[in-house]
């Protein structure tokens, strides 16, 4: 779509910019004798033009409404010759549309004698143009409900068929930016003149596939523009789960009901014999939170929120095999105990404590530290000094290593987020982000962490720095859009997944109109890439309203299997295409007169992913999915930007990637 930028390219630069309607700009020539009091002649209202789109042959013949209309304009489609118009009232200009060498969208540039200039944009398509589609991940089998977003599509009566990967799809309904406006929560005076395919897909084969629209004004083609799921499918189970987290050495997801911990074979795709902590059987209070895995796969431990427990647990054998760690709860609350747990590489678990049904602000001993080489284990208060200042109970995950964990006290003064290294096991770098966080994920890498602060996500680095912050475009928002604790990241830290539910929070799964859904975007530039629906809401109460009380999304080591805690159960997506993405350089710098040997970790890479560095070629070995191996080209010095392209054309770049020194 043409912005404002593009607009202003469309006007000379003695042209000033003096008006902005609903429905247009309007400009002053600098040379013309015309004043500031002058009436602007503006577009109003949408759409401008009638009919808004037609073939690139031209002839069509077409009006355009707006106001103070007071003499015959030259009219500019794009940026061609100006083509002469008729005002037949103040309000109304006759035109005929010119030949146009390109399809798609153009601005409307009418030129009047007294020196105004108003610009309509976007407001006429030489054909068919398709700017957003959404949701662009489907079902083999179909079904799946879809909206493209564009131009010219023939709103006011033409004919319009769509495939998708070269089979016919069901329309639903086509339709002119008014209808649908207040469905993606556009302002009212949102300029462009767009409109709206509402389909049913057909069934495909996985992985990528093309969009074609046929129209009255003409075709277009949008490639590789949706993605047929490899499998979707949901394994129910009565229990209520919290937290979930899968084992990439078993290949199996553990999921934290309320007495017992159910395990997942995702290879045989069932539910094994789950394990039922302590040795005697699950306690009466018993409330299990948090799960996470020694960096050695030999223990997985689990947070025990209602009994005040941490569980120490041998993942191996159908039989419970562990051990109870007795942790106690927060000093002055009845209704305490531990979420989330961190193992890390130095034998060591981070607990976080939290206490409900009042403030833990002021808690000095939220954090605790567990030595699992001593014995018994005990939980201590964590013996990092910069912890003092600290208070509040933290969100906080390992990397896959155990050799970095990352903290969000968002209830703590300032919103610190804190970063612990086994380096370094008796300090912590500790920074103020001015957060509320409710949800924190870290990459199995170490290099990225995400947050949620404010129903918004935040991506910071190793540095603890904030590098971005995701959000959706205008196209891509949700009406009463609900954040579900669960974000995850792509392990090379390329990927973010946001979960969602398109709705208010069920009172109790499923729920009447209520759906869930993920949307993975570029983490360093905030780009939406995928956006797919679950086939059943996500498991979401009025009580999980953060990472401390629940943890709904998790993927495997190539962020292509998907797992949800849904309303009957687990829902596994397993994605065809995995988004091309960068996570990380190793090393991020090196001599401008090449030749340094760089490891590129990302997503979606393929054996002819090709690479470009600085706008220089630059060869790729593939090692896997997720790693590159690159020889730099020589560079002149300073930053370089990253840019990586598969076979099918999907690119990514990242810039200030390298620094060439």
């Amino acid at each position: 779509m043409e912005g404002i930028a593009t607009i202003l390219e469309d006007v000379d630069e003695t042209q000033f910019l003096v008006g902005l309607s609903n429905r247009g700009l309007s400009f002053l020539d600098a040379s013309s004798p015309a004043t500031l009091s002058q009436p602007a002649p503006v577009f109003a209202s949408a759409p401008v033009a009638q009919p808004a789109e037609g073939s690139i042959t031209g002839g069509a013949k077409i009006t355009l409404s707006g106001y103070n209309f007071n003499s015959n304009p030259q009219i500019r489609f794009g940026t061609q010759t100006p083509v002469n118009a008729t005002a037949t009232s103040a309000t109304q200009l006759q035109v005929s549309t010119p030949p146009s060498a390109a399809s798609g969208p153009v601005n409307l540039i009418a030129y009047f004698s007294n020196g105004w200039i108003a610009v309509a944009p976007s407001a006429f398509s030489y054909g068919p143009a398709i700017v957003q589609v959404l949701p662009n991940v489907g079902a083999q089998a179909g079904g799946d409900t879809v909206y493209l977003l564009g131009y010219g599509f023939g709103a006011n009566g033409g004919h319009v068929t769509v495939s998708i990967g070269g089979k016919s799809t069901t329309i639903q309904n086509v339709e002119s930016l008014p209808s649908f406006a207040s469905a993606l929560s556009l302002d009212p005076t949102y300029p462009f003149s767009l409109e709206r395919i509402t389909l049913t897909t057909p069934a495909g084969s996985p992985g990528k596939a093309d969009i074609s629209i046929t129209a009255s004004s003409g075709a277009t083609t949008s490639p590789k523009s949706f993605q047929y799921l490899n499998a979707s499918a949901t394994f129910p189970n009565p229990s209520l789960y919290k937290f979930l987290l899968y084992d990439s050495q078993r290949q199996q997801i553990y999921l934290s009901a309320t007495d017992h911990v159910d395990v997942f074979d995702s290879n045989g795709l069932v539910f094994r014999s789950p394990i039922e902590p302590p040795p005697n059987g699950p306690l009466p209070d018993a409330a299990l939170r948090g799960i996470a895995l020694t960096p050695d796969f030999t223990q997985l431990v689990v947070a025990d929120f209602g009994a005040q427990n941490v569980y120490l647990i041998n993942p191996d054998g159908a039989a419970y095999n562990g051990t109870a760690v007795p942790v106690g709860g927060v000093s002055g609350y009845a209704n305490s105990g531990p979420a989330r747990v961190a193992a890390t590489s130095a034998t060591t678990v981070f607990v976080s404590l939290i206490a409900e049904g009042g403030s833990t602000g002021g808690c000095s001993s939220c954090l605790g530290q567990m030595n699992l080489s001593a014995s018994p284990p005990a939980l201590l208060p964590a013996p990092q000094p910069e912890l003092s200042s600290l208070v509040g109970a933290p969100l906080l995950q390992a990397d896959s290593a155990g050799d970095t964990v990352y903290f969000a006290f968002g209830t703590a003064p300032g919103g610190p987020v804190a970063q612990w290294m086994a380096a370094t096991p008796d300090a912590f770098t500790v920074s103020s982000a001015n957060d509320s966080a409710t949800d924190l994920s870290t990459s199995a890498d170490g290099t990225l962490f995400a947050m949620r602060s404010n129903n918004s996500s935040e991506i910071r680095g190793p540095d603890l720095s904030l590098l971005s912050t995701p959000v959706s475009a205008e196209l891509e928002s949700i009406p009463n859009r609900v954040a579900v604790p669960g974000i995850a990241l792509h392990p090379s830290g390329a990927l973010l997944y946001d979960p969602f539910l398109d709705g208010l929070p069920p009172s109790a799964p499923p729920a009447q109109g209520i759906r869930g859904g993920i949307d993975i975007r570029d983490a360093h530039s905030g780009r939406l890439r995928l956006r797919v629906y679950l086939p059943e809401p996500l498991a979401m109460l009025s009580t999980d309203v953060n990472g401390l009380d629940a943890s709904f999304l998790t993927t495997d080591q190539n962020g292509q299997h998907i797992f949800a805690i849904t309303s009957s159960g687990l829902t596994i997506l397993q994605l065809a295409n995995v988004p091309l993405g960068v996570g990380s350089l190793s090393p991020s710098t090196g001599a401008a007169a090449g030749g340094t040997s760089v490891t590129i970790r990302g997503s979606g890479f393929l054996s002819s992913t090709q690479a470009t560095l600085g706008g220089k070629s630059a060869n790729v070995t593939f090692k896997d999915g997720n790693t590159l191996l690159m020889n730099t080209p020589a560079l002149s010095a300073g930053p370089q930007q990253l840019t990586l392209t598969n076979a099918d054309g999907e690119s990514v770049s990242l810039d200030d990637a390298f620094l060439a020194q």
